[in-house]
This record gives structure tokens, C-alpha cells and sequence, in this order.
């Protein structure tokens, strides 16, 4: 009999020291919450991470659309550039066969006017 109560005895102490061993390694109500504040924090961190990136994109998307704009006025302005160096081109060139014409027609009346 006494074996068999020193064998309960051991039993139960074994079964308290398993039932302590397995209630301690479980997390605790606190631990829980902090991490799930770190879970939340980090969802957080993450909306906002994300919202920065929507608004570094929309301002990408808006300086792409200037720079196609700069791009086609500054094409622009480059035609415009090479017109006007044509038209000058063709001024000058007015301008010499005017000064021929004028120095022709002097000579003409200078001739008429020695006769």
C-alpha cells in the first residue's frame, strides 16, 4: 500500500510539475497584446508607406507630363529657331540682289544722264 501511495504521490507530482511546465511556457495576456500593438504598428508604418508611394507616383506621373510638355516646346521653339534662320538667310540674300538692282540701275541712269 505504501508503494502504491508513494507511486500516486509521484504521479501527481509529475503531473503538477508537467501542468506547471506547460502553463509557464504559454504566452502570457500581455505578451499577446504587445504583439499584436507591433503587428499594428507595423500595418501602420506599412498604410503609410504605401500612401507615400501613391503620392510619389501621381507627382512622377505630373512631372512626366511637364517634361513631355518642356520637351515638345522646346521642339517648337527649335523650328521656330530654324525658320527664322532660313527667313534671315533669304533677307540677306533680298538684301544683296537689291543692292546688285540698285547699283545696275545707277549705272543705267548715270549713262542717260551723260548723253
Amino acid at each position: 500500500m505504501k508503494t502504491r501511495k508513494e507511486g500516486s504521490l509521484v504521479v501527481c507530482f509529475a503531473l503538477v510539475v508537467c501542468l506547471a511546465v506547460a502553463l509557464g511556457s504559454c504566452a502570457r495576456t500581455s505578451d499577446l497584446r504587445d504583439v499584436q500593438d507591433r503587428a499594428q504598428q507595423a500595418l501602420q508604418k506599412a498604410d503609410e508607406a504605401l500612401e507615400e508611394a501613391q503620392s510619389a507616383k501621381t507627382t512622377a506621373v505630373d512631372a512626366s507630363g511637364q517634361a513631355k510638355a518642356a520637351t515638345a516646346a522646346a521642339q517648337r521653339a527649335k523650328d521656330a529657331s530654324t525658320r527664322a534662320e532660313e527667313a534671315a538667310a533669304r533677307a540677306e540674300q533680298a538684301a544683296r540682289d537689291a543692292e546688285n538692282y540698285a547699283r545696275k540701275a545707277e549705272a543705267i541712269f548715270m549713262k542717260l544722264m551723260k548723253k
